[in-house]
Protein backbone atom coordinates (compact mmCIF):
# COMPACT_ATOMS: atom_id res chain seq x y z
CA UNK A 1 0.00 0.00 0.00
CA UNK A 2 1.14 3.71 -0.42
CA UNK A 3 2.69 5.03 2.25
CA UNK A 4 0.18 7.98 2.46
CA UNK A 5 -3.13 5.49 3.02
CA UNK A 6 -0.55 3.28 4.89
CA UNK A 7 -0.14 6.22 7.34
CA UNK A 8 -3.38 7.37 7.52
CA UNK A 9 -5.22 4.22 8.28
CA UNK A 10 -2.52 3.68 11.34
CA UNK A 11 -4.04 7.65 12.24
CA UNK A 12 -7.53 6.14 11.68
CA UNK A 13 -7.31 2.98 14.24
CA UNK A 14 -7.24 5.35 16.80
CA UNK A 15 -10.09 6.92 16.28
CA UNK A 16 -12.24 3.66 14.80
CA UNK A 17 -13.86 1.56 16.99
CA UNK A 18 -12.84 -1.83 17.75
CA UNK A 19 -9.97 -1.40 15.06
CA UNK A 20 -8.00 -4.57 14.21
CA UNK A 21 -5.37 -5.16 11.36
CA UNK A 22 -5.85 -8.75 10.52
CA UNK A 23 -3.21 -8.72 7.80
CA UNK A 24 -0.12 -6.35 7.10
CA UNK A 25 0.52 -7.75 3.21
CA UNK A 26 -2.04 -7.45 1.36
CA UNK A 27 -3.30 -5.19 4.14
CA UNK A 28 -6.60 -5.61 5.89
CA UNK A 29 -8.14 -4.20 8.64
CA UNK A 30 -11.60 -4.07 10.25
CA UNK A 31 -13.32 -2.37 12.45
CA UNK A 32 -17.21 -0.64 13.40
CA UNK A 33 -18.27 1.12 10.27
CA UNK A 34 -18.32 4.66 11.14
CA UNK A 35 -20.96 5.77 8.35
CA UNK A 36 -23.68 3.63 9.57
CA UNK A 37 -22.71 2.51 13.07
CA UNK A 38 -22.29 -0.66 12.46
CA UNK A 39 -24.89 -3.56 14.72
CA UNK A 40 -27.21 -1.84 16.95
CA UNK A 41 -27.94 -4.88 18.49
CA UNK A 42 -24.54 -6.15 19.43
CA UNK A 43 -21.45 -3.75 19.73
CA UNK A 44 -18.90 -6.43 19.45
CA UNK A 45 -19.95 -6.59 15.27
CA UNK A 46 -17.48 -4.84 12.94
CA UNK A 47 -18.06 -4.84 9.93
CA UNK A 48 -15.93 -1.84 8.40
CA UNK A 49 -12.77 -3.09 6.64
CA UNK A 50 -9.75 -0.56 5.11
CA UNK A 51 -8.69 -3.25 2.34
CA UNK A 52 -5.53 -3.00 0.13
CA UNK A 53 -6.16 -2.53 -3.68
CA UNK A 54 -3.94 -1.70 -6.58
CA UNK A 55 -1.85 -0.46 -4.00
CA UNK A 56 -4.05 1.93 -2.31
CA UNK A 57 -6.31 1.77 0.67
CA UNK A 58 -10.62 0.95 -0.03
CA UNK A 59 -12.91 1.16 2.56
CA UNK A 60 -16.18 -1.25 2.72
CA UNK A 61 -18.77 -1.75 5.01
CA UNK A 62 -20.66 -5.41 4.66
CA UNK A 63 -23.48 -3.63 6.64
CA UNK A 64 -24.66 -0.60 4.83
CA UNK A 65 -22.01 -1.63 1.56
CA UNK A 66 -20.82 2.17 1.56
CA UNK A 67 -17.24 2.05 -0.94
CA UNK A 68 -14.78 4.38 -0.64
CA UNK A 69 -11.32 5.49 -1.43
CA UNK A 70 -9.42 6.82 1.04
CA UNK A 71 -9.68 10.44 0.39
CA UNK A 72 -13.56 10.14 0.24
CA UNK A 73 -13.60 8.16 3.09
CA UNK A 74 -12.14 10.47 5.24
CA UNK A 75 -14.32 13.24 4.08
CA UNK A 76 -17.24 11.44 5.03
CA UNK A 77 -15.73 10.93 8.82
CA UNK A 78 -13.14 13.62 9.77
CA UNK A 79 -12.68 16.59 7.63
CA UNK A 80 -9.97 17.82 9.55
CA UNK A 81 -8.12 14.12 8.66
CA UNK A 82 -9.45 14.44 4.91
CA UNK A 83 -7.27 18.00 4.95
CA UNK A 84 -4.57 16.86 5.82
CA UNK A 85 -4.78 14.22 3.40
CA UNK A 86 -5.03 16.18 0.64
CA UNK A 87 -2.21 18.21 1.71
CA UNK A 88 -0.05 15.17 2.16
CA UNK A 89 -1.17 13.82 -1.07
CA UNK A 90 -0.53 17.31 -2.66
CA UNK A 91 2.83 17.55 -1.50
CA UNK A 92 4.16 14.20 -2.51
CA UNK A 93 3.10 14.61 -5.83
CA UNK A 94 4.66 17.98 -5.86
CA UNK A 95 1.16 19.52 -6.91
CA UNK A 96 -0.58 22.41 -5.84
CA UNK A 97 -3.90 21.37 -4.71
CA UNK A 98 -7.28 23.85 -3.78
CA UNK A 99 -8.81 22.26 -0.31
CA UNK A 100 -11.93 24.02 -0.17
CA UNK A 101 -12.72 24.72 -3.88
CA UNK A 102 -16.07 25.60 -4.91
CA UNK A 103 -17.77 23.84 -7.59
CA UNK A 104 -18.73 26.59 -10.18
CA UNK A 105 -22.56 25.93 -11.67
CA UNK A 106 -21.22 27.00 -14.91
CA UNK A 107 -19.06 25.14 -17.93
CA UNK A 108 -15.49 26.76 -17.46
CA UNK A 109 -14.94 28.54 -20.29
CA UNK A 110 -11.28 28.21 -22.33
CA UNK A 111 -8.38 30.67 -20.94
CA UNK A 112 -7.54 33.33 -23.67
CA UNK A 113 -4.04 33.01 -23.97
CA UNK A 114 -3.18 36.55 -23.42
CA UNK A 115 -4.78 36.45 -20.19
CA UNK A 116 -2.80 33.84 -18.85
CA UNK A 117 0.02 35.10 -15.93
CA UNK A 118 3.44 33.57 -15.64
CA UNK A 119 2.84 30.66 -12.66
CA UNK A 120 3.50 32.41 -9.21
CA UNK A 121 6.62 30.54 -7.48
CA UNK A 122 3.92 28.59 -5.12
CA UNK A 123 2.62 27.02 -7.97
CA UNK A 124 6.24 25.45 -9.56
CA UNK A 125 6.38 22.81 -6.52
CA UNK A 126 7.43 22.85 -2.87
CA UNK A 127 10.06 23.54 -1.55
CA UNK A 128 9.57 20.95 0.95
CA UNK A 129 9.73 18.28 -1.86
CA UNK A 130 13.73 19.13 -1.25
CA UNK A 131 14.10 17.85 2.02
CA UNK A 132 12.46 14.97 4.13
CA UNK A 133 9.49 14.50 6.36
CA UNK A 134 10.71 13.34 9.94
CA UNK A 135 7.55 10.35 9.13
CA UNK A 136 10.29 9.51 6.62
CA UNK A 137 13.64 9.45 8.83
CA UNK A 138 14.63 6.02 10.08
CA UNK A 139 14.25 5.71 13.93
CA UNK A 140 18.86 6.04 14.24
CA UNK A 141 18.22 9.27 12.18
CA UNK A 142 19.01 12.38 14.85
CA UNK A 143 16.24 14.27 13.46
CA UNK A 144 13.99 11.42 14.69
CA UNK A 145 15.43 11.01 17.66
CA UNK A 146 15.25 14.65 18.78
CA UNK A 147 11.41 14.68 17.47
CA UNK A 148 11.00 11.14 19.95
CA UNK A 149 12.34 12.86 22.71
CA UNK A 150 10.24 15.44 22.67
CA UNK A 151 7.38 12.94 22.06
CA UNK A 152 5.47 14.64 19.36
CA UNK A 153 3.24 12.90 18.62
CA UNK A 154 4.08 9.65 15.38
CA UNK A 155 0.21 11.12 13.69
CA UNK A 156 1.71 14.80 13.97
CA UNK A 157 5.33 14.15 12.79
CA UNK A 158 4.46 14.21 9.00
CA UNK A 159 3.82 17.98 9.50
CA UNK A 160 7.70 18.17 10.26
CA UNK A 161 10.36 18.20 8.49
CA UNK A 162 14.78 17.66 8.53
CA UNK A 163 16.69 20.15 6.21
CA UNK A 164 20.36 18.60 6.20
CA UNK A 165 21.94 21.69 4.91
CA UNK A 166 19.57 24.76 6.43
CA UNK A 167 21.09 27.43 4.41
CA UNK A 168 21.87 25.74 0.91
CA UNK A 169 18.37 25.06 1.53
CA UNK A 170 16.99 28.53 1.99
CA UNK A 171 19.20 29.76 -0.49
CA UNK A 172 17.70 27.70 -3.33
CA UNK A 173 14.01 29.07 -2.24
CA UNK A 174 15.20 33.19 -1.83
CA UNK A 175 18.71 33.25 -2.95
CA UNK A 176 20.79 35.07 -1.16
CA UNK A 177 18.57 35.28 2.08
CA UNK A 178 21.40 33.60 4.29
CA UNK A 179 25.21 33.79 4.31
CA UNK A 180 27.07 30.55 2.66
CA UNK A 181 28.89 28.44 5.13
CA UNK A 182 31.22 25.99 5.54
CA UNK A 183 29.91 24.10 8.20
CA UNK A 184 25.79 24.32 7.25
CA UNK A 185 24.40 22.61 9.76
CA UNK A 186 20.66 20.88 9.83
CA UNK A 187 17.35 22.60 11.39
CA UNK A 188 13.72 21.04 12.11
CA UNK A 189 11.44 23.18 10.09
CA UNK A 190 8.00 23.67 10.69
CA UNK A 191 6.15 25.10 7.90
CA UNK A 192 3.66 27.60 7.14
CA UNK A 193 1.05 26.61 5.04
CA UNK A 194 -2.27 28.17 3.86
CA UNK A 195 -5.73 26.55 3.57
CA UNK A 196 -4.87 26.14 0.20
CA UNK A 197 -2.18 23.98 0.57
CA UNK A 198 0.31 26.88 -0.43
CA UNK A 199 3.85 26.97 1.70
CA UNK A 200 4.41 30.67 2.43
CA UNK A 201 7.01 30.70 5.06
CA UNK A 202 8.35 28.43 7.81
CA UNK A 203 9.74 28.30 11.44
CA UNK A 204 13.20 26.43 11.38
CA UNK A 205 15.04 24.85 15.36
CA UNK A 206 18.53 24.48 15.64
CA UNK A 207 18.99 20.75 17.14
CA UNK A 208 21.97 22.10 19.29
CA UNK A 209 21.64 25.22 21.73
CA UNK A 210 24.57 27.14 20.08
CA UNK A 211 23.53 30.01 17.98
CA UNK A 212 20.18 30.96 17.02
CA UNK A 213 17.29 28.20 18.33
CA UNK A 214 14.91 29.83 16.33
CA UNK A 215 14.40 31.22 12.70
CA UNK A 216 11.50 32.49 10.80
CA UNK A 217 11.78 32.51 7.14
CA UNK A 218 8.82 34.25 5.14
CA UNK A 219 8.35 33.58 1.45
CA UNK A 220 5.02 35.64 1.40
CA UNK A 221 5.71 39.06 3.53
CA UNK A 222 2.24 39.76 2.99
CA UNK A 223 0.97 36.34 4.94
CA UNK A 224 0.85 36.14 9.26
CA UNK A 225 3.42 34.19 10.91
CA UNK A 226 1.15 31.46 12.15
CA UNK A 227 1.67 27.51 11.88
CA UNK A 228 -1.36 25.07 11.61
CA UNK A 229 -3.69 27.10 9.22
CA UNK A 230 -4.10 24.38 6.96
CA UNK A 231 -6.25 22.45 9.12
CA UNK A 232 -7.06 24.41 11.98
CA UNK A 233 -11.02 24.59 12.05
CA UNK A 234 -11.83 28.13 13.26
CA UNK A 235 -15.75 27.10 13.64
CA UNK A 236 -15.20 25.55 17.04
CA UNK A 237 -12.99 26.05 19.92
CA UNK A 238 -9.20 26.21 19.14
CA UNK A 239 -6.19 26.90 21.01
CA UNK A 240 -3.35 29.82 19.99
CA UNK A 241 0.02 28.06 21.22
CA UNK A 242 3.20 29.73 21.62
CA UNK A 243 5.41 27.90 19.47
CA UNK A 244 4.81 25.22 17.09
CA UNK A 245 5.47 21.97 18.67
CA UNK A 246 3.30 23.08 21.18
CA UNK A 247 0.65 23.24 18.93
CA UNK A 248 1.39 19.59 17.58
CA UNK A 249 -0.38 18.23 21.30
CA UNK A 250 -3.78 20.26 21.33
CA UNK A 251 -6.55 18.59 18.94
CA UNK A 252 -7.39 21.67 17.05
CA UNK A 253 -4.29 24.43 17.30
CA UNK A 254 -2.52 27.30 15.62
CA UNK A 255 0.96 28.89 16.86
CA UNK A 256 2.23 32.18 16.11
CA UNK A 257 5.60 32.52 15.77
CA UNK A 258 6.44 35.70 17.92
CA UNK A 259 3.40 35.81 19.22
CA UNK A 260 2.49 38.93 20.75
CA UNK A 261 -1.73 38.87 21.10
CA UNK A 262 -1.90 40.19 17.62
CA UNK A 263 -4.87 37.93 16.25
CA UNK A 264 -3.84 38.82 12.38
CA UNK A 265 -4.66 36.19 10.37
CA UNK A 266 -7.16 33.98 12.72
CA UNK A 267 -10.48 33.79 12.31
CA UNK A 268 -13.44 33.45 14.96
CA UNK A 269 -11.47 34.94 17.73
CA UNK A 270 -13.93 34.02 19.87
CA UNK A 271 -13.55 30.62 19.09
CA UNK A 272 -9.92 30.90 20.43
CA UNK A 273 -7.70 30.38 23.53
CA UNK A 274 -4.03 31.73 23.79
CA UNK A 275 -2.05 29.86 26.16
CA UNK A 276 1.40 31.18 26.31
CA UNK A 277 4.58 29.69 28.51
CA UNK A 278 3.93 28.88 32.08
CA UNK A 279 6.78 31.89 32.77
CA UNK A 280 4.90 34.73 35.35
CA UNK A 281 8.52 36.27 36.29
CA UNK A 282 8.76 36.51 32.19
CA UNK A 283 7.73 39.98 31.29
CA UNK A 284 7.33 39.70 27.79
CA UNK A 285 4.75 36.90 28.35
CA UNK A 286 3.09 39.13 31.08
CA UNK A 287 2.73 41.64 28.46
CA UNK A 288 1.33 39.77 25.77
CA UNK A 289 -1.04 38.40 27.80
CA UNK A 290 -2.33 41.89 29.34
CA UNK A 291 -3.09 42.36 25.43
CA UNK A 292 -4.78 39.67 24.40
CA UNK A 293 -7.12 40.08 27.84
CA UNK A 294 -7.27 43.87 26.92
CA UNK A 295 -8.25 43.27 23.35
CA UNK A 296 -10.99 40.71 24.63
CA UNK A 297 -9.45 37.91 23.95
CA UNK A 298 -9.44 34.55 25.92
CA UNK A 299 -6.17 33.28 27.59
CA UNK A 300 -5.44 30.37 29.86
CA UNK A 301 -3.37 31.67 33.13
CA UNK A 302 -2.07 28.28 33.95
CA UNK A 303 -2.74 26.90 37.82
CA UNK A 304 -0.11 26.75 40.61
CA UNK A 305 0.13 23.11 40.56
CA UNK A 306 1.51 22.68 37.05
CA UNK A 307 5.04 23.67 37.33
CA UNK A 308 6.50 22.94 34.15
CA UNK A 309 7.51 25.86 31.27
CA UNK A 310 5.56 25.07 28.51
CA UNK A 311 2.97 22.70 27.19
CA UNK A 312 5.49 20.00 25.36
CA UNK A 313 7.30 19.94 29.23
CA UNK A 314 4.05 19.24 31.10
CA UNK A 315 3.47 16.25 28.16
CA UNK A 316 6.81 15.28 29.25
CA UNK A 317 6.54 15.09 32.40
CA UNK A 318 3.69 12.65 31.72
CA UNK A 319 0.13 14.54 31.24
CA UNK A 320 -1.91 13.23 28.52
CA UNK A 321 -3.20 15.28 25.64
CA UNK A 322 -6.94 14.94 27.07
CA UNK A 323 -5.53 16.08 30.62
CA UNK A 324 -3.99 19.01 29.44
CA UNK A 325 -6.79 20.19 27.52
CA UNK A 326 -8.85 19.40 30.42
CA UNK A 327 -6.34 21.77 32.59
CA UNK A 328 -6.38 24.62 30.03
CA UNK A 329 -9.95 24.60 29.75
CA UNK A 330 -10.41 24.62 33.44
CA UNK A 331 -8.17 27.71 33.80
CA UNK A 332 -9.22 30.12 30.72
CA UNK A 333 -10.65 33.75 31.32
CA UNK A 334 -11.07 36.61 30.15
CA UNK A 335 -12.43 40.41 30.99
CA UNK A 336 -11.78 41.12 34.53
CA UNK A 337 -11.49 37.86 35.97
CA UNK A 338 -8.97 37.24 33.18
CA UNK A 339 -7.05 40.51 34.46
CA UNK A 340 -7.43 39.84 38.07
CA UNK A 341 -6.62 35.79 37.70
CA UNK A 342 -3.36 37.11 35.73
CA UNK A 343 -2.40 39.62 38.56
CA UNK A 344 -2.26 36.85 40.98
CA UNK A 345 -0.10 34.18 38.73
CA UNK A 346 2.45 36.95 38.32
CA UNK A 347 3.10 36.60 41.89
CA UNK A 348 3.95 33.46 41.75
Amino acid sequence: MNITDLKFSGILSTRLERFSIKSHSPYRANFRCPICGDSEKSKMKARGWILEKDNSAIFYCHNCNASHGMRNFLRAVDHNLFNEYVIDTALEMGQRRELFQKKSEEPIKPLDKLQMKAPSFRKKGSPLLKIKKISQLNYSHNGKIYVQNRQIPASKQYKLYYASKFNEWVNSIIPGKLPTVERDRPRLIMPFIDKAGNLFGFNARAFGNDGLRYITIMIDDTMPKIFGLDDVNFSKRYYVAEGPIDSLFLSNAVAMAGADGNANGLEQTENAVFVFDNEPRNKEIVARMEKCLERGYKVCIWPKNVLQKDINDVIISGVTQASLELIIDNNTFSGLEGKLQLTYWRKC
